[in-house]
Protein backbone atom coordinates (compact mmCIF):
# COMPACT_ATOMS: atom_id res chain seq x y z
CA UNK A 1 0.00 0.00 0.00
CA UNK A 2 1.10 3.54 -0.70
CA UNK A 3 2.97 5.05 2.21
CA UNK A 4 0.76 8.14 2.44
CA UNK A 5 -2.34 6.03 3.11
CA UNK A 6 -1.06 5.17 6.58
CA UNK A 7 -0.13 8.78 7.36
CA UNK A 8 -3.64 10.25 7.41
CA UNK A 9 -5.49 8.03 9.88
CA UNK A 10 -8.45 9.09 12.00
CA UNK A 11 -8.84 7.14 15.24
CA UNK A 12 -12.51 7.28 16.19
CA UNK A 13 -12.21 5.39 19.49
CA UNK A 14 -9.56 6.11 22.11
CA UNK A 15 -9.29 7.29 25.71
CA UNK A 16 -6.89 10.24 25.82
CA UNK A 17 -8.20 12.43 28.62
CA UNK A 18 -6.74 12.06 32.12
CA UNK A 19 -8.86 11.16 35.12
CA UNK A 20 -12.22 10.76 33.43
CA UNK A 21 -12.40 6.95 33.11
CA UNK A 22 -9.94 4.04 32.94
CA UNK A 23 -7.66 5.94 30.59
CA UNK A 24 -4.52 7.93 31.48
CA UNK A 25 -4.14 9.55 34.87
CA UNK A 26 -1.87 12.49 33.97
CA UNK A 27 -1.53 15.06 31.21
CA UNK A 28 2.02 13.79 30.69
CA UNK A 29 0.72 10.35 29.76
CA UNK A 30 -1.91 11.91 27.49
CA UNK A 31 0.88 13.71 25.66
CA UNK A 32 2.93 10.52 25.40
CA UNK A 33 -0.10 8.79 23.91
CA UNK A 34 -0.38 11.64 21.42
CA UNK A 35 3.26 11.19 20.40
CA UNK A 36 2.72 7.47 19.85
CA UNK A 37 -0.45 8.12 17.84
CA UNK A 38 1.26 10.64 15.57
CA UNK A 39 4.19 8.30 14.96
CA UNK A 40 1.69 5.61 13.98
CA UNK A 41 0.17 7.85 11.29
CA UNK A 42 -2.83 9.08 13.27
CA UNK A 43 -3.58 12.73 12.57
CA UNK A 44 -6.99 13.10 14.23
CA UNK A 45 -8.18 11.23 17.32
CA UNK A 46 -11.64 11.33 18.82
CA UNK A 47 -11.29 10.89 22.55
CA UNK A 48 -14.19 8.75 23.73
CA UNK A 49 -14.43 8.50 27.52
CA UNK A 50 -16.89 5.95 28.82
CA UNK A 51 -20.42 7.14 29.62
CA UNK A 52 -22.33 4.42 31.46
CA UNK A 53 -25.49 5.43 33.28
CA UNK A 54 -25.68 4.50 36.94
CA UNK A 55 -21.92 4.16 37.33
CA UNK A 56 -19.06 6.45 38.29
CA UNK A 57 -18.46 6.93 34.58
CA UNK A 58 -21.00 9.61 33.74
CA UNK A 59 -18.71 12.50 32.74
CA UNK A 60 -20.17 15.94 32.17
CA UNK A 61 -20.12 16.72 28.45
CA UNK A 62 -19.01 20.32 29.07
CA UNK A 63 -16.08 19.08 31.15
CA UNK A 64 -15.06 16.71 28.36
CA UNK A 65 -15.10 19.49 25.77
CA UNK A 66 -13.08 21.76 28.06
CA UNK A 67 -10.50 19.03 28.62
CA UNK A 68 -10.27 18.45 24.86
CA UNK A 69 -9.56 22.15 24.35
CA UNK A 70 -6.90 22.01 27.07
CA UNK A 71 -5.27 18.94 25.54
CA UNK A 72 -5.19 20.56 22.11
CA UNK A 73 -3.47 23.59 23.62
CA UNK A 74 -0.88 21.33 25.24
CA UNK A 75 -0.31 19.55 21.94
CA UNK A 76 0.46 22.86 20.26
CA UNK A 77 2.85 23.89 23.03
CA UNK A 78 4.61 20.53 22.82
CA UNK A 79 4.70 20.64 19.01
CA UNK A 80 2.73 17.43 18.50
CA UNK A 81 0.69 17.87 15.29
CA UNK A 82 -2.29 15.80 16.38
CA UNK A 83 -5.87 17.09 16.61
CA UNK A 84 -8.18 15.81 19.35
CA UNK A 85 -11.96 15.90 18.94
CA UNK A 86 -14.60 15.27 21.62
CA UNK A 87 -16.76 12.17 21.75
CA UNK A 88 -17.91 9.42 24.10
CA UNK A 89 -18.15 5.65 24.22
CA UNK A 90 -21.69 5.24 25.46
CA UNK A 91 -23.27 2.32 27.20
CA UNK A 92 -26.37 1.15 25.34
CA UNK A 93 -29.68 2.11 26.97
CA UNK A 94 -33.24 2.82 25.91
CA UNK A 95 -33.06 6.57 26.64
CA UNK A 96 -30.16 7.53 24.36
CA UNK A 97 -32.35 9.92 22.37
CA UNK A 98 -33.30 11.77 25.56
CA UNK A 99 -29.67 11.94 26.67
CA UNK A 100 -28.70 13.40 23.31
CA UNK A 101 -31.47 15.99 23.44
CA UNK A 102 -30.37 17.01 26.93
CA UNK A 103 -26.76 17.39 25.78
CA UNK A 104 -25.53 14.83 28.28
CA UNK A 105 -23.78 12.61 25.74
CA UNK A 106 -21.53 13.51 22.83
CA UNK A 107 -21.43 12.30 19.26
CA UNK A 108 -18.10 11.81 17.46
CA UNK A 109 -16.63 15.24 16.80
CA UNK A 110 -20.11 16.67 17.48
CA UNK A 111 -21.28 15.27 14.14
CA UNK A 112 -23.99 12.78 13.24
CA UNK A 113 -22.37 9.54 14.44
CA UNK A 114 -22.45 8.11 17.96
CA UNK A 115 -20.18 5.41 19.39
CA UNK A 116 -22.01 2.73 21.37
CA UNK A 117 -20.16 0.25 23.55
CA UNK A 118 -21.01 -3.38 22.92
CA UNK A 119 -20.85 -5.32 26.21
CA UNK A 120 -18.42 -8.23 26.39
CA UNK A 121 -20.89 -10.99 27.26
CA UNK A 122 -24.33 -10.62 25.65
CA UNK A 123 -26.11 -8.09 23.46
CA UNK A 124 -28.55 -5.66 25.12
CA UNK A 125 -32.24 -6.49 24.83
CA UNK A 126 -33.99 -4.44 22.15
CA UNK A 127 -30.79 -3.26 20.49
CA UNK A 128 -32.40 -3.15 17.03
CA UNK A 129 -35.10 -0.79 18.29
CA UNK A 130 -32.47 1.44 19.91
CA UNK A 131 -30.62 1.61 16.59
CA UNK A 132 -33.87 2.46 14.79
CA UNK A 133 -34.77 5.21 17.28
CA UNK A 134 -31.37 6.87 16.84
CA UNK A 135 -31.67 6.74 13.07
CA UNK A 136 -35.06 8.46 13.22
CA UNK A 137 -33.46 11.52 14.85
CA UNK A 138 -30.64 11.65 12.31
CA UNK A 139 -27.95 9.99 14.40
CA UNK A 140 -26.10 6.92 13.12
CA UNK A 141 -24.83 4.45 15.73
CA UNK A 142 -21.40 2.86 15.46
CA UNK A 143 -21.02 -0.35 17.45
CA UNK A 144 -17.65 -0.57 19.20
CA UNK A 145 -15.61 -3.80 19.22
CA UNK A 146 -18.37 -6.38 18.62
CA UNK A 147 -15.67 -8.98 17.88
CA UNK A 148 -14.91 -9.03 21.61
CA UNK A 149 -18.51 -9.92 22.58
CA UNK A 150 -19.05 -13.57 23.58
CA UNK A 151 -22.50 -13.84 22.00
CA UNK A 152 -21.22 -12.49 18.69
CA UNK A 153 -18.16 -14.73 18.79
CA UNK A 154 -20.56 -17.69 18.90
CA UNK A 155 -22.80 -16.24 16.18
CA UNK A 156 -20.98 -13.63 14.04
CA UNK A 157 -23.93 -13.45 11.63
CA UNK A 158 -25.75 -11.51 14.36
CA UNK A 159 -23.69 -8.46 13.36
CA UNK A 160 -25.09 -8.52 9.85
CA UNK A 161 -28.57 -8.20 11.34
CA UNK A 162 -27.49 -5.13 13.34
CA UNK A 163 -25.93 -3.57 10.25
CA UNK A 164 -29.15 -4.23 8.34
CA UNK A 165 -30.97 -2.41 11.16
CA UNK A 166 -28.84 0.67 10.45
CA UNK A 167 -25.70 0.34 12.56
CA UNK A 168 -22.07 0.70 11.55
CA UNK A 169 -19.28 -1.41 13.02
CA UNK A 170 -15.89 -0.44 14.48
CA UNK A 171 -13.41 -3.15 15.37
CA UNK A 172 -10.26 -2.83 17.47
CA UNK A 173 -6.93 -2.91 15.66
CA UNK A 174 -5.43 -5.06 18.38
CA UNK A 175 -8.05 -7.75 17.80
CA UNK A 176 -6.72 -8.28 14.27
CA UNK A 177 -3.28 -8.90 15.77
CA UNK A 178 -4.55 -11.36 18.38
CA UNK A 179 -3.97 -9.07 21.36
CA UNK A 180 -7.49 -9.71 22.70
CA UNK A 181 -7.36 -13.46 22.25
CA UNK A 182 -7.91 -15.97 19.49
CA UNK A 183 -11.73 -15.85 19.70
CA UNK A 184 -11.78 -12.09 19.08
CA UNK A 185 -9.25 -12.39 16.25
CA UNK A 186 -11.19 -15.18 14.56
CA UNK A 187 -14.48 -13.31 14.94
CA UNK A 188 -12.99 -10.13 13.46
CA UNK A 189 -11.89 -11.93 10.32
CA UNK A 190 -15.29 -13.60 10.05
CA UNK A 191 -16.88 -10.14 10.15
CA UNK A 192 -14.39 -8.94 7.55
CA UNK A 193 -15.38 -11.77 5.21
CA UNK A 194 -19.04 -10.83 5.72
CA UNK A 195 -18.20 -7.25 4.75
CA UNK A 196 -19.70 -5.78 7.92
CA UNK A 197 -16.67 -3.87 9.26
CA UNK A 198 -16.72 -0.12 8.63
CA UNK A 199 -13.80 1.24 10.68
CA UNK A 200 -10.75 0.17 12.66
CA UNK A 201 -9.74 2.07 15.81
CA UNK A 202 -7.20 1.73 18.60
CA UNK A 203 -9.40 1.78 21.73
CA UNK A 204 -6.24 3.06 23.40
CA UNK A 205 -6.27 3.55 27.16
CA UNK A 206 -2.66 4.39 27.99
CA UNK A 207 0.85 4.66 26.57
CA UNK A 208 2.09 1.18 27.49
CA UNK A 209 -0.35 -1.75 27.65
CA UNK A 210 -3.05 -0.22 25.41
CA UNK A 211 -1.30 2.40 23.22
CA UNK A 212 -2.96 4.31 20.34
CA UNK A 213 -1.84 2.07 17.46
CA UNK A 214 -3.94 1.36 14.38
CA UNK A 215 -1.51 0.74 11.52
CA UNK A 216 -0.43 -2.78 12.51
CA UNK A 217 -4.04 -3.95 12.61
CA UNK A 218 -4.78 -2.34 9.26
CA UNK A 219 -1.77 -4.04 7.68
CA UNK A 220 -2.87 -7.42 9.01
CA UNK A 221 -6.33 -6.80 7.60
CA UNK A 222 -4.83 -5.74 4.28
CA UNK A 223 -3.37 -9.23 3.89
CA UNK A 224 -6.90 -10.65 4.18
CA UNK A 225 -9.22 -8.17 2.46
CA UNK A 226 -6.86 -6.22 0.21
CA UNK A 227 -5.69 -2.67 -0.25
CA UNK A 228 -8.89 -1.23 -1.65
CA UNK A 229 -11.03 -2.42 1.25
CA UNK A 230 -8.56 -1.07 3.81
CA UNK A 231 -8.65 2.31 2.08
CA UNK A 232 -12.42 2.28 2.44
CA UNK A 233 -12.10 1.60 6.18
CA UNK A 234 -9.69 4.53 6.56
CA UNK A 235 -12.00 6.77 4.54
CA UNK A 236 -15.03 5.75 6.60
CA UNK A 237 -13.30 6.83 9.81
CA UNK A 238 -12.81 10.30 8.33
CA UNK A 239 -16.49 10.40 7.37
CA UNK A 240 -17.59 9.35 10.85
CA UNK A 241 -16.21 12.49 12.49
CA UNK A 242 -18.51 14.77 10.51
CA UNK A 243 -21.97 14.76 9.05
CA UNK A 244 -21.41 11.66 6.92
CA UNK A 245 -20.57 13.38 3.64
Amino acid sequence: MERDTYQEIVDIHCHFLPNVDDGPTTWEESLEMARIAYQDGIRVAVTTPHFIQGTRWEPDSAVIKNKVEELNRKLIVNEIPLTILPGMEIGISENLSELLSAGRILTLGEGNFILLEIPFISLPYGIEEIIFNLKTIGVSPILAHPERNKEIQKSPSRVKELVSAGAFVQVTAGSACGYFGESARRCLFDLAKQGVIHAVASDAHNSHARPPLVTEGLRVLEESIGIDEVKILIGNAKRFIGNGS
